[in-house]
């Protein structure tokens, strides 16, 4: 088990994926592919980890190519240059902030859970199980009590063998008690452990320090464990999110930030903000800016009464010129212009595939479903974490973030008891001192943090 875990580690195994991230930056590698193919029929060992690792760091230096049609700056002030910019600073009336607030937890949680038996299946593979189990259409938590022969032919066991973390991942609702232990929590977990020490001043070197002090590192995934290594080598942030990372424009900053659209409740500005200095600590462009996007979203759908303004002033966070931008720009017209859900998911998987490791991860075609999502069912709870994870990618990721916009939106009064009641509000992290936390005093601590950056 160690062994497999160490691989994430090997940079000679990153080769393919830095090659796929360059060519979506632009940037002009194709004099050092014959070198790549070199290097990749090296026989293991020391020299060819570090001749890969060179390699790395010479590919995401290269230029980008002059005809490259995107604008897309890494630092902050350049990031805020090349917004628009939200004027939106509407404070959450004091009467609704801890029922807007409690939803967000309860509803990234529930959505988080939904998603989590069926992460890494295919859209086709998570409808076929539903129906032949007799739970499709989906309208609550998936459960694994059928037939063994369905769930031999789905690969269904009760816990996750292929799970990161170093105890197992228990999976289906039948065998749940609290929330259980998920990347998609721990992160934001560790926001408020961020935020309660170091306050919304907080620097990403602060964001750093947490995860290096509160979370053990096979607890970390793809970019965020690059950047753990990096970090241990005192390569601070920004750079920590770029070097050797050919994981910087995955969906790890989006499922980080959460936590500052919560505090900041109606001003996406200060949202997007504190996203993007969490953000750089693991990845840099349109990684950085699907995490902007999103707080800013969850901010804005806390004041906000309609879902397409929620959308409109989070772009307004991100770069003009951004790959990020272009494509949530075609979705939203393709919705004003009455296309359906149906429609809007059909385009999503037919601009990217699923199959490919690199596109189910990738930040765009996630953040994609999650808008596509708030549009079409943002203020219907259910229906939205239901689509976020029946769409397939990312799905405990995507039910995650789509529980949070519409649980802050709506209110945890407003969340059916059938995501709340069948498990206990405990929230349980793998972040040291902070490891089960019921959801009601999470929220109170939110509420605390909150108040500090309210005018």
């Amino acid at each position: 088990m160690l062994k497999e875990k160490m691989l994430w580690m090997k940079d000679s195994g990153n080769i393919g994926d830095e090659i796929r991230q360059c060519r979506d930056e632009g940037r002009q590698i194709e004099a050092l592919l014959p070198r790549a193919e070199k290097i990749a029929a090296m026989e293991e060992g020391e020299e060819k980890e570090k001749q890969a690792r060179e390699l790395l760091v010479e590919m995401e230096n290269c230029p980008v190519d002059a005809m490259f049609p995107y604008e897309e700056p890494e630092a902050r002030e350049d990031i805020r240059k090349a917004a628009q910019g939200s004027s939106l600073c509407r404070p959450v009336p004091e009467e609704e902030l801890e029922n807007r607030l409690k939803g967000a937890w309860i509803g990234r949680a529930s959505g988080c859970l939904l998603g989590i038996p069926v992460e890494g299946w295919s859209r086709s593979k998570i409808r076929g199980f539903l129906k032949e189990s007799g739970q499709y259409p989906l309208r609550s938590y998936m459960h694994s009590e059928t037939d063994a022969e369905i769930r031999e032919k789905y690969g269904v066991t009760d816990r996750d063998p292929g799970t990161a973390y170093d105890r197992q991942k228990i999976c289906w609702i039948n065998n749940m008690d609290t929330y259980p232990v998920d990347d998609d929590m721990n992160y934001t977990v560790l926001a408020l452990r961020v935020l309660e020490r170091a306050g919304s001043g907080f620097t990403s070197e602060d964001v750093a320090e947490s995860w290096l002090f509160g979370l053990p590192a096979f607890h970390t995934c793809t970019a965020e464990r690059v950047a753990y290594r990096n970090l241990m080598h005192g390569v601070l942030p920004p750079e920590s999110g770029r070097l050797a990372n050919p994981f910087r424009e995955w969906i790890g900053a989006q499922i980080r930030v959460d936590f500052y659209g919560y505090i900041a409740a109606g001003n996406p500005a200060l949202a997007a903000d504190m996203a993007c200095r969490d953000a750089v600590v693991a990845q840099s462009k349109n990684g950085v800016y699907a995490a902007m996007y999103t707080a800013a979203l969850i901010a804005s759908a806390a004041v906000l009464p309609r879902p397409c303004e929620w959308v409109e002033e989070a772009m307004k966070q991100i770069p003009l010129k951004s790959r990020l931008y272009h494509e949530l720009s075609l979705l939203l017209s393709q919705w004003r212009d009455g296309a359906s859900w149906e429609a809007l998911e059909e385009a999503i998987h037919g601009k990217y595939r699923e199959e490919d490791h690199f596109d189910w991860c990738l930040a765009i075609p996630n953040a994609l479903i999650v808008t596509a999502c708030v549009l079409c069912f943002g203020q219907d709870y259910s229906e939205a974490v239901i689509h976020a994870v029946l769409t397939g990618f990312d799905t405990d990721c995507n039910g995650a973030t789509v529980g949070s916009i519409a649980g802050i939106a709506c209110g945890a009064d407003k969340i059916p008891d059938k995501w709340k009641t069948p498990v206990q509000q405990i929230i349980c992290s793998s972040v040291n001192s902070y490891t089960r936390i019921p959801v009601e005093e999470i929220v109170k601590r939110t509420i605390a943090v909150s108040r500090t950056l309210r005018p």
